[in-house]
């Protein structure tokens, strides 16, 4: 079989009892941080416009607009959640896929199973293998996708959300073939627009498109069955190093989502690193940071295209600036604050000053093999001769899941609390804690509307 063939088969086979326990416990982590980041993102400005872009065009109530009162159609529903989902760039992230995991599967699930009446096993099958069939993509497109300029978070993340809903709707192979064409062809996110509003929307586009292209699929509607590796096809279009042997060792993986990395500062995933490294340095008290001459920090060069704005005058664009996030650090600025990132802080005189110390640059060869376990690295020279360094990476996932639950609930509550109260905070850590044990998900939803 052709590689659309494989992933279409192994997506219409799943089956809950396959799914490794570890990928079962961090998917319920996974949509019980989602709904935190939605919360909290529903009141963004992006949201609001799309509610009343929703509105105006009306729908019928099959599917909660998280953290208000308003019901809308599926797609219109993963829509709007999705895109506040990713509103504060405060979702989990996949190294596998070089993107953001949860935010364009979990809308599509969630909408989807509310309507249709779902178990929470459901939903967890459905999410584990949407998770799994966009890494697998992934892994088939190779770096190049990613480097080329598409945001993997709006591209990958459409076949992720057609696939999950393809499980929910019970699509056989030849129809989740077709789903994940009507998708695939669909699928876009431009990085060039990291630091607007359309870097979320890319999220929830990717989640209303993977919904709609299932739905379409199921009533006959027609596609290439092999989008993925047709000539002017996906892989064909967007990708220049794309490999089938990749593909062969990605699709035999039983599953990806006990490797997703949850965050917890609320900026681009690739500034965490060096806001750990700053973070650890500044918590020895080695030295005074109104001291400082010059901060360096050492990535990866795919750091350049993606959280590199030098001076960013916006919250958005501090939030993809190792620059200023740095920066904000040595002030000792809460960076897990999702209030704090506003136009008015890119201003204040003491981060613009830490800022302008900085300098971002690439690891040398020798650098990168000193610290091969490392991402980045950043080193302090004081004004009298002192250096002082840090190596931190945060793409190494966690594999004490107790301890990821207690950090998890902890951002979860900070998210949540002041928007929806803490009997209801409580009430879905609850729920999706348990969600597996669940065969009616209503109390779920309703935890989700605002009074």
């Amino acid at each position: 079989m052709n590689e659309t063939a494989q992933l279409a088969a192994r997506i219409a086979a799943a089956n809950f009892n396959d799914i490794p326990p570890a990928a079962v416990e961090v998917s319920k982590q996974a949509l019980l941080d989602f709904i935190g980041v939605t919360v909290a993102g529903m009141e963004e400005p992006l949201a609001n416009i799309l509610r009343q872009d929703a509105s105006e065009q009306g729908g019928f109530p099959q599917a909660t607009v998280f953290a208000t009162n308003e019901r809308t159609s599926v797609q219109q529903a993963a829509l709007i959640n999705g895109s506040a989902g990713h509103a504060h760039d405060y979702d989990d992230v996949q190294s596998a896929m070089t993107g953001h995991p949860t935010v364009p599967v979990a809308p599509a699930v969630l909408a989807l199973a509310e309507q249709r009446g779902h178990s929470g096993a459901d939903v967890i099958k459905a999410f584990s293998t949407g998770v799994d069939a966009e890494c697998i993509v992934a892994r088939f497109a190779g770096s190049s996708h990613y480097q080329q300029g598409w945001h993997s978070t709006g591209t990958l993340g459409a076949f992720g959300a057609a696939a999950a809903a393809a499980v929910l709707l019970g699509l056989d192979a030849s129809e989740t073939a077709r789903a994940l064409g009507i998708a695939g062809t669909q699928a876009a996110g431009l990085k060039s627009q990291f630091g607007t509003m359309c870097k979320p929307l890319h999220a929830g586009h990717a989640a209303a498109t993977g919904a709609q292209a299932a739905s379409l699929a199921a009533k006959g509607f027609t596609s290439r069955e092999n989008i993925l590796e047709v000539e002017q096809g996906f892989i064909d279009t967007q990708s220049d190093n794309a490999n089938s042997d990749r593909f062969a060792n990605a699709i035999q993986q039983p599953a990806y989502v006990q490797d997703i990395l949850f965050k917890y500062h609320a900026a681009c995933y690739l500034t965490h690193s060096a806001i750990e490294a700053t973070a650890l340095l500044c918590e020895q008290n080695l030295f005074d940071p109104n001291q400082i001459k010059q901060v360096t920090v050492r990535v990866d060069p795919g750091h350049f295209k993606v959280c590199n704005i030098a001076e960013p005058v916006t919250g958005l664009e501090a939030k993809f600036s190792l620059r200023f996030t740095v920066a904000m650090t040595l002030a000792g600025v809460d960076t897990s604050s999702i209030d704090i990132f506003t136009d008015a802080l890119t201003q204040e005189p003491q981060l613009v000053a830490f800022r302008d110390k900085v300098q971002v640059v690439a690891h040398d060869h020798e650098q990168a093999e000193s610290i091969a376990n490392s991402e980045t690295l950043v080193t302090i020279e004081t004004n009298d001769g002192q250096v002082f360094s840090q190596a931190f990476n945060v793409a190494v996932p966690m594999r004490d899941l107790d301890g990821q639950w207690q950090k998890l609930e902890r951002k979860f509550r900070a998210l949540v609390v002041p928007r929806l109260g803490q009997d209801r905070a409580n009430e879905l850590i609850r729920l999706c804690r348990d969600l597996e044990q669940l065969e009616d998900l209503t109390p779920l939803f309703s935890a989700l509307v605002k009074h």
